[in-house]
């Protein structure tokens, strides 16, 4: 496992587009969704009116793991080297109950995630590891009146600039 220590996770401020390179394409990401429905407390039969909803990423283990080198069915290029990346997602919903005026409550849940990233063949677990990410949407749903469903779109990248 690589040491905490050497973990650098660093976010990706919003895109300008118009200054995006496109002849550059973009290597070593991954993209994923964490989701986690929780039970909540009912209120009576009276509707929950959620305000906003926000996500924290953490990272707790990452690890180099051996794999194949070559081209895969889809066309990727494997370098015989993955990055098992493991951490959570702490997701925070404000909501109010109508007949409760001035008075805002929170939600807090933690949904675990494991993702990997193909990484160039060289990457060792002893150097410094910088890894950026952006969260690209947060959504929480009441499904029901006691069902409340979270979900958060996540994209992360291996810098090879380390």
């Amino acid at each position: 496992m690589i040491s905490k220590d050497n973990i650098f996770l660093e976010p990706i401020k919003l895109l300008n587009y118009s200054e995006l390179d496109y002849s550059k394409k973009a290597q070593f990401f991954t993209d994923f969704n964490v989701e986690k429905s929780i039970c909540v407390p009912t209120n009576n039969g009276k509707a929950f009116i959620i305000c906003d909803s926000i996500a924290c990423i953490n990272i707790s283990d990452c690890k180099v793991v051996d794999t194949i080198k070559g081209t895969s069915l889809e066309g990727q290029h494997l370098s015989s080297k993955k990055l098992l990346i493991m951490g959570t997602v702490t997701f925070t919903v404000y909501f109010y109950i109508p007949y409760i005026p001035d008075y805002l409550f929170d939600v807090d849940e933690e949904a675990p995630f494991s993702v990997f990233i193909i990484v160039p063949e060289g990457t060792r677990e002893d150097g410094i590891l910088k890894l950026k990410y952006m969260i690209e949407d947060v959504t929480a749903i009441l499904l029901s009146d006691n069902m409340l469903f979270f979900n958060a779109s996540i994209f992360m990248q291996y810098s090879e600039n380390s």
